[in-house]
């Protein structure tokens, strides 16, 4: 008996790390932006566990400025939270080195959620969400073979995979949030927008995410423009 019961507690504890939710893989470093908002950008990278992140973009007058936050410690895998900062008054491109100073030390809160290497949510000062991707200009910007299956199954589809998805996003990005593709055949298509589906197949079928996309079926959008209401009508969900 007392050599089953270190068994059975080492078993049990292997058992239960393996039903744990596998950790997200770290951003990938790089450039990250809003597809559907061009002209503002972000760099941002993490190192042991500590993520860095820069935002370009212009004030009200539309002059060019940035803001730095971190680095600090991620919350967890997927999630930042910090405070951008301004900082003015540097070196400029050939003058003499000047130090900068820190113009303010609070703009605004930043939370970013990341659903997977290349794509995640940020929140901006306002409260205002917008979707962050990983600008792709190497290559085409599909996800990893393997990464995306061809055919959804039930158990593709949760609560925090519909959340994750966005305006701003590409069809290869909800296809690498959700895990799957749409049915080409569930297409539909208007002047003014394209309506993709992702859905289960047999033998577990009836869970799917529907989401709207510009009539170019490029970017996720609010077809409605507000218009259905004061929330977003970009995406729905069903059996799940």
């Amino acid at each position: 008996m007392s050599l089953l019961r270190p068994l059975f507690s080492v078993s049990s504890t292997i058992a239960l790390l393996m039903l744990a939710s596998p950790a997200h893989a770290t951003p990938e470093t790089g450039w990250w932006w809003n597809a559907a908002e061009g002209g503002r950008g972000f760099t941002i990278e993490v190192q042991n566990g500590m993520m860095f992140m820069a935002g370009y973009m212009y004030d009200e007058t539309g002059k060019p400025v940035w803001y730095a936050s971190g680095p600090t410690a991620m919350t967890n895998d997927s999630t930042y939270k910090g405070v951008w900062q301004q900082y003015g008054g540097g070196q400029t491109l050939n003058g003499n080195y000047q130090s900068p100073t820190l113009w303010n030390a609070n703009v605004g809160n930043i939370v970013v959620n990341f659903t997977s290497t290349t794509t995640g949510t940020l929140v901006l000062p306002t409260g205002r969400s917008i979707a962050l991707t990983r600008f792709s200009f190497g290559g085409n910007g599909v996800p990893p073979a393997g990464q995306v299956k061809e055919e959804c199954t039930f158990d593709d589809f949760t609560l925090a995979k519909y959340n994750a998805i966005a305006q701003g996003m590409t069809v290869d990005q909800v296809n690498q949030t959700i895990g799957c593709k749409p049915r080409t055949s569930l297409i539909q298509r208007t002047p003014s927008m394209v309506l993709q589906s992702w859905t289960s197949a047999q033998p577990r079928a009836g869970a799917s995410i529907g989401v709207y996309f510009d009539p170019t079926g490029t970017v996720v959008t609010d077809v409605y423009h507000g218009a259905a209401g004061t929330t977003p009508n970009f995406k729905y969900s069903r059996g799940f």
